[in-house]
């Protein structure tokens, strides 16, 4: 009995806390710059995306910071859906561009690129502009004004498309896994205070 009991453990999905996730205060500068410098992130709570991802979460005075190191692919692309206090929801987009969109009328509109107001994130570079590559981009940082969305709780929502080698789309995998959105159930919450 018991080891079917060990054998279970170890075999649970693993799956966000329905707690929130208390986003630590550091004091270390981050540089928005596609590297996870151990000085910068050291302190950081951590939320593992099984064979996806590791994703990153901490705050300083001004900013919160939030990085995603994809673990299995060369690169990839961050749909990050934030919602200040479970109130309008926006997606903030970075990939070779980046762009911000807020939900109206249960759905999102078109893409406006470069309107990223108050939050920056690292984007791939160009490898070749004759073949349309980049260079590898396996981490995405991103740095939002806490002011922006001024609440001291956020829900968020991750959208994280895998890349290959060669540039080529991979799967989308939604993270808090069966959640839409549309609506804030079940996204992670993140403790600002």
């Amino acid at each position: 009995m018991l080891q079917l009991l060990s054998l279970l453990l170890f075999t649970l999905p693993s799956t966000p806390s329905e707690s929130p996730i208390r986003v630590p205060h550091t004091s270390a500068g981050v540089m928005i710059d596609g590297v996870l410098a151990k000085a910068e992130w050291q302190n950081a709570a951590r939320v593992d995306v099984p064979g996806i991802a590791e994703l990153y979460f901490q705050r300083s005075r001004e900013f919160v910071y939030i990085a995603v190191k994809y673990t299995q692919a060369p690169s990839g692309i961050v749909d990050l859906y934030l919602s200040p206090a479970g109130r309008e929801i926006y997606n903030l987009h970075a990939s070779a561009k980046l762009g911000e969109r807020q939900l109206q009328n249960g759905a999102f509109p078109d893409w406006i690129w470069w309107n990223n107001r108050d939050w920056v994130a690292n984007v791939s570079r160009v490898d070749s502009f004759e073949k349309r590559t980049f260079l590898p981009a396996p981490i995405r940082e991103f740095q939002i004004r806490l002011s922006r969305f001024q609440a001291r709780s956020w829900q968020v929502r991750f959208e994280l498309t895998a890349m290959g080698a060669n540039n080529e789309m991979g799967t989308v995998t939604v993270f808090p896994e069966g959640t839409g959105a549309q609506s804030t159930a079940g996204w992670l919450v993140l403790d600002l205070k």
